[in-house]
């Protein structure tokens, strides 16, 4: 990268230069910028997470127990509770709601098991 410059004109012809090289990679760096902070928003890190659930078939089938036995969960909460309970009914409510997660979320891999393994010619 180094030559030499033998005149003024040379001299002058050679910073204009650098200037130019110098304006174009302060473009590209801040084009950079603002496509890397655009990729940190909350949406599109949902989007990267949620593409990564779909890609993995063990993350998918992980994700989708941990949502039924939520929700499992969260039904049985709002049966018991009902639309207005007092505080002792909320706090069981909730100690209901984790124990049906946990309980869903452990049974389903082997409900699963025993569908995969079910042969009906046997």
């Amino acid at each position: 990268m180094a030559t030499s410059v033998s005149s003024m004109n040379d001299l002058q012809a050679r910073i204009l230069e650098l200037e130019k090289v110098q304006s174009q990679q302060m473009t590209e760096l801040k084009l950079s910028a603002v496509s890397i902070v655009g990729s940190f928003t909350p949406s599109n890190m949902l989007r990267s997470a949620l593409k990564d659930v779909v890609q993995s078939p063990d993350l998918r089938k992980t994700a989708i127990n941990a949502a039924i036995g939520i929700g499992a969960g969260f039904l049985g909460r709002k049966i018991y509770v009902g639309r207005s309970g007092g505080l002792f009914k909320k706090i069981t409510g909730s100690a209901l709601q984790f124990l049906i997660t946990n309980f869903v979320r452990k049974k389903i891999p082997e409900i699963q098991e025993r569908k995969s393994g079910y042969n009906p010619e046997a």
